[in-house]
């Protein structure tokens, strides 16, 4: 029996009115290494945390991931890329006085390097996110 005829035989299986996969796999017998599959959860309850328990960053994520995919101009985040940039700019003038101390060991050199990679990586998303708002102002400006 090939690919096609055990989809055609499941197909027919599950429109004879049989339950669902999650439905059989849910009521399948449990070997000791199974994990319970929790029940589906109901359509009126989210599954994105609120915004309030996402820190700054993952506000900004979104918002620039929301910006890139959505054709119109969303309302400006402000208030939430003063307080990105300001912890940027913080964050640089600590890991250059880190930098500049003769004291600082190899490993904090390490930590230095990576908390430079995570600050370009911010600055990357803030750039990009006033890219895209730019982009799409300048075409509105251009098709008025």
């Amino acid at each position: 029996m090939d690919w096609d005829e055990e989809y055609d035989l499941l197909g027919a299986a599950g429109a004879a009115g049989r339950s669902s996969f999650s439905d059989r796999a849910r009521n399948a017998s449990h070997d000791d290494d199974d994990v319970p599959i929790p029940a589906a959860r109901p359509a009126d309850v989210p599954f994105i945390l609120p915004a309030e328990e996402e820190t700054p960053l993952q506000q900004l994520i979104r918002h620039w991931t929301n910006e890139r995919n959505c054709p119109d101009i969303l309302p400006a985040q402000e208030e939430l890329l003063v307080s990105v940039l300001d912890h940027i700019r913080r964050q640089s003038q600590t890991v250059q006085l880190l930098r500049e101390d003769v004291s600082t060991s190899e490993d904090e050199h390490v930590r230095i390097m990576l908390a430079q990679t995570e600050m370009e990586r911010v600055k990357f998303i803030v750039r990009s996110y006033v890219r895209t708002r730019h982009y799409k102002v300048s075409d509105i400006v251009d098709i008025s």
